[in-house]
């Protein structure tokens, strides 16, 4: 028979509800005792009974909370989501969707502050980077309440883990496209959604691994600076005008945001079928893009399923304790051409 919560209660010298605290990592407990306490687990590889803990949480009411942004991926994360939560059709699990708009940190930070004296079960979140969401994230965590990001992910955060794309790394493969599709010559233009105070992580890392990459490898590319959107499709259609006015031999477009149809539409203004464009995702309007030649080739992140692997990654925490196996959850990189359709 395995050891039980009130024989390590009795070895670490305190109340068993101490110990019970620990294990579902609730506050309350110094810092010393908990390190305490979880040493004792460890050497006495103490798991708590998963069906019984399962059975006890269908009669507890669980309120799942959704903070995400009015950009394009909104709807389909929340699809992903729905969808697993058919799988816990047992458990008494409500979810409130909260839809903010982008870079508004004050509406963020007061929508975690609320959540957070509401005492929400788990937080799925697409953050905006900002010292003062991670704050709010932190103190969410010392709290009890599991945080994950997705989509886009924060720096320095005590969040559960991050669900989404390797954006660095989705940033490269993106300058090794353009950098062949090109030739290794041309002007490129960035769309990219804000500036670096509050860039979302993944955009940003995006960004970053395409201007690496290119830099290095193709010298004879000229990236222009930025084009800061902010997902605003006045904006981005504005810009592109501009682009194809100001920029008579522009070849190529890096999107790293939100925003293609904006793009496309005016690229069909224009007749501008000879630029190059590279950019994120499957949406509809960019597979139809795609089958017209206007996209060049599109980096798919898997949207819904990263909607699906968050709810599963958070019920799995509350329902059992079982922890992500990673902090960075990161989803496949698929490269779709015309020819893939």
């Amino acid at each position: 028979m395995g050891i039980t919560i009130k024989e390590i209660a009795e070895m670490a010298g305190v109340h068993r509800s101490t110990v019970d605290k620990v294990l579902h990592n609730r506050p309350g407990v110094s810092d010393p005792v908990r390190q305490k306490i979880q040493k004792i687990l460890d050497e006495c590889n103490y798991h708590a009974n998963p069906v019984g803990k399962a059975l006890k949480m269908q009669e507890k009411k669980l309120k799942v909370e959704v903070l995400l942004l009015e950009v394009d991926a909104r709807s389909v994360l929340k699809k992903g989501i729905e969808e697993e939560l058919k799988k816990y059709d047992m458990f008494q699990v409500e979810t409130e969707y909260i839809t903010l708009e982008y870079s508004d940190v004050e509406s963020q930070t007061a929508a975690l502050e609320k959540l957070k004296n509401d005492k929400a079960a788990g937080i799925i979140m697409c953050p905006i980077n900002s010292p003062r969401v991670v704050k709010k994230i932190d103190e969410c965590a010392e709290e009890g309440i599991p945080v994950i990001t997705i989509n886009t992910d924060i720096k320095g955060s005590q969040r559960l883990c991050f669900i989404g794309q390797d954006g660095f790394k989705a940033g490269r493969i993106a300058g090794r496209l353009m950098g062949e599709f090109l030739h290794g010559k041309g002007k490129v233009a960035v769309f990219t959604s804000d500036s670096d105070e509050y860039q979302s992580f993944p955009f940003g890392t995006r960004e970053g691994g395409f201007r690496e990459l290119v830099s290095g490898q193709y010298p004879d590319i000229e990236i222009l600076p930025n084009i800061y959107t902010h997902e605003n499709p006045q904006t981005i259609r504005r810009e592109m005008r501009r682009l194809c006015e100001e920029e008579a031999d522009l070849a190529g477009i890096f999107i790293t945001c939100g925003g293609v149809s904006a793009v496309g539409d005016i690229l069909k203004e224009y007749e501008r079928k000879d630029l190059k464009l590279i950019c994120y995702e499957t949406y509809p309007e960019i597979l139809e893009l795609l089958k017209k030649g206007i996209v060049t080739a599109t980096i798919d992140s898997e949207i819904e399923e990263q909607g699906r692997k968050a709810l599963e990654v958070l019920m799995e925490y509350l329902i059992y304790g079982k922890k992500p196996e990673k902090r960075h959850l990161y989803s496949e990189i698929k490269i779709l051409l015309r020819e893939s359709l």
